[in-house]
């Protein structure tokens, strides 16, 4: 599935999610994908490189998650991690919630909201977003919900826009680095930014 290898029951779980995900978008169409391949490989190992920064306890939120990628993913390969799925679609929120139910995916949780900087949540270690919105608006958004040495995981895609997002943030408050993922398909990076206070 991935160069990263897992046992069979994240193997199964990814695949099962995926099937899920296409079911439920052939009536509510979450997101555009046609054949299970295509959300095989362009959400589920697009979202897998994220699982790197993820350790055992850590507490994540992924803000706008649409149709769970890459929090979902996350859950299903890092079970030690507490994942909570932002999305205030109804529909999505829904998904989220029965898919989650179904695979028995007990440390992943759905908060049915916008997130903004009036939003009243815990303090998370890891702050995901894919395709969710400018990296400025993220961080504006989501920065009092960060720890203090927090990390951002962010899947972006060419190098040039990263960097032209990134000129506007405050260096002195959130330390950038841009990572070059490995995609034959596409040009897609992971953008972590540390945030220092």
């Amino acid at each position: 599935m991935h160069k990263k290898s897992f046992d069979t029951t994240t193997k199964n779980n990814l695949k099962e999610y995926a099937k899920e995900a296409l079911r439920y978008n052939k009536a509510h169409n979450l997101f555009a994908r046609a054949t299970l391949d295509d959300v095989l490989i362009k959400d589920i190992e697009d979202c897998i490189p994220a699982t790197n920064y993820i350790e055992k306890n850590h507490k994540v939120l992924d803000v706008g998650s649409g149709a769970g990628f890459p929090g979902a993913v996350i859950g299903i390969v890092q079970p030690g991690a507490s994942i909570t799925l932002a999305e205030s679609n109804k529909k999505k929120a829904y998904f989220l919630k029965k898919t989650a139910k179904k695979l028995s995916l007990k440390n992943i949780k759905v908060a049915e909201e916008r997130i903004t900087k009036n939003t009243k949540l815990e303090k998370f270690d890891i702050i995901t977003a894919r395709a969710f919105s400018e990296t400025a608006k993220i961080i504006n958004a989501c920065d009092h919900l960060l720890k203090s040495g927090g990390l951002y995981v962010l899947l972006k895609g060419k190098r040039n826009k990263i960097e032209e997002e990134i000129k506007s943030i405050n260096k002195k408050d959130h330390n950038c680095e841009i990572i070059k993922q490995e995609n034959e398909e596409q040009e897609r990076h992971i953008l972590l930014i540390t945030k220092i206070n």
